[in-house]
């Protein structure tokens, strides 16, 4: 009997079919909710994720204002998290605060969203609440920025307004609320080559007193380009110069009365052969003064300058100065307000010519002293360059090799080859634009490059790598996207961060 009792047993504990069953049903809606309410939860994550990106965005916008006032950053702050977090997004957003904190500079922004369950209100928890703090330190960094604008021919009619227009967009978003002791901007417009400002006429670094070589290029015999323009009739200095020789054509090399090659020289663009009824030549505005076959000779003649009459219909030798002038750094926004708006659409493109002057005007060298030094860690050294096509300077097949630009001619080899060819020379230019690029990121200058409407693809890769970084590389097919170029670099350049 008492066996029997013990096998009875062990095939009763054997047999869980029915306790299977019994602790599953027990344990059925316990899973449910469980599985369900992990949905609930990632769905409240996901909010919490959502409301971070707001906060974030809200608390930028109130930190880049200095001055505002409480009420004016809580309204502001509602508007930036309503626009990144709308209502039909999951969750509903409540008990946001904004703290400014005069003392150590910094914005907070706080908010919550309450997620609404499904599986867990079945147990009683009908909702979740996800908190979010976001705090941004205002930078006390100061900030000198440079725009080096391509103001050439290609760039007419709308491109040009749409230029203008979002270099005021920037200007109005780094202006608006800042110190403005800790703010300056600059303006470098250049074509086929950039314009210093005819208030500079004859200054020291201008060579007056024709040391530089590149004063006696193209006449003979030699002659000092600020007397040939005292000289000739109808035509003045408008304020543009040349590039020195390489490598201080895009170098800060200090000009030097000692050193000639480092002095600037004025923009003169020589009267160009008239023999064989101008044929290859563009620039021809004076009567050779000689005869003969020899055209370079004739070219050359410095005395027919003396006490010419140019006839208004001629290009003359100002024949390539298009860009505005330079507008040095300035902490004043009316004065490169005014600069952007004067810019205008002539000429070619001439990009290392653009950069090197975009570097001087952060230097605190001379010609433009405006900037601090280089070194200084409190500041942030900054350029934007923008263009919209190709370096270009037409090669022709006569003796100069090419029309005149910043670079003189072709032939006199300033470029570093000596070729007609406009692929030849073309590539030259951009690897001086990639010299310039790498020397002025070598100052810790900060470049961010814009390609505006450009189909070529070499132009766009060069100008990638000209930026200190690819991401600081807009590609811009259109005119929304090259003001939301401009707009992206001017919340960059604020210098806020979150700091948690």
């Amino acid at each position: 009997m008492w066996r029997f009792g013990l096998i009875w047993l062990q095939r009763w504990g054997a047999d869980q079919r029915g306790n299977v069953a019994m602790l599953f049903s027990l344990l059925l809606v316990p899973i449910c909710v469980l599985a369900g309410g992990a949905v609930d939860v990632n769905q409240a994550l996901n909010a919490r994720t959502r409301l971070s990106s707001a906060l974030d965005a809200a608390a930028l916008a109130v930190g880049v204002r200095i001055s505002i006032s409480e009420a004016d950053a809580a309204g502001l702050a509602e508007d930036f998290i309503n626009a990144n977090y709308p209502a039909d997004e999951l969750g509903a957003i409540q008990n946001v605060t904004v703290n400014l904190d005069e003392t150590n500079d910094r914005v907070t922004v706080r908010a919550e969203s309450r997620v609404e369950t499904i599986i867990l209100g079945l147990v009683g928890i009908e909702h979740i609440t996800v908190h979010w703090e976001s705090e941004v330190q205002r930078a006390r960094s100061s900030l000198e920025l440079v725009m080096v604008l391509d103001n050439t021919g290609s760039m007419g009619g709308s491109k040009i307004a749409s230029l203008r227009d979002a270099g005021l967009l920037l200007t109005d978003i780094l202006f608006d609320g800042a110190d403005a002791d800790r703010l300056k901007i600059g303006l470098v417009p250049f074509s086929a080559t950039v314009n210093v400002g005819t208030g500079h006429a004859r200054d020291w670094w201008l060579d007056p007193d024709a040391r530089s070589p590149l004063h006696a290029e193209n006449f003979d015999p030699v002659a000092n380009r600020w007397d040939l323009y005292d000289t000739i009739r109808n035509r003045n200095w408008t304020g543009c110069v040349e590039a020195r020789a390489i490598p201080h054509d895009i170098e800060d090399t200090t000009p030097d009365p000692s050193d000639p090659d480092t002095l600037f020289v004025p923009y003169f663009a020589p009267d160009e052969s008239n023999y064989a009824n101008n044929a290859g030549y563009a620039n021809s505005y004076l009567n050779d003064g000689m005869g003969g076959y020899d055209e370079r000779a004739r070219m050359r003649n410095t005395p027919k300058y003396t006490h010419a009459w140019i006839n208004s219909n001629s290009r003359g030798p100002q024949w390539g100065c298009t860009a505005r002038p330079i507008t040095p750094l300035t902490n004043h926004r009316r004065t490169i307000d005014n600069a952007i708006e004067d810019m205008i659409a002539s000429g070619t493109t001439n990009i290392p010519i653009g950069v090197s002057w975009g570097v001087r005007v952060l230097s605190p060298g001379m010609p433009f002293t405006e900037g601090v030094g280089f070194e200084e860690d409190d500041t942030i050294k900054a350029m934007v360059v923008l263009t919209d096509g190709e370096n270009y300077l037409n090669g022709r097949n006569n003796p100069n090799y090419s029309d005149y630009s910043g670079y003189g001619y072709v032939r006199d080899g300033r470029l570093g080859v000596t070729s007609t060819s406009d692929y030849t020379i073309r590539n030259a230019l951009n690897a001086r634009t990639a010299a310039a690029c790498e020397y002025a990121k070598s100052l810790g200058i900060r470049v961010y490059t814009i390609t505006f409407q450009v189909s070529s693809s070499t132009t766009r890769d060069m100008m990638r790598d000209c930026a200190t970084h690819p991401t600081l590389y807009y590609d811009s097919p259109s005119d929304a996207a090259l003001r939301s170029a401009f707009e992206m670099i001017a919340g960059d350049l604020t210098n806020l961060r979150l700091s948690r």
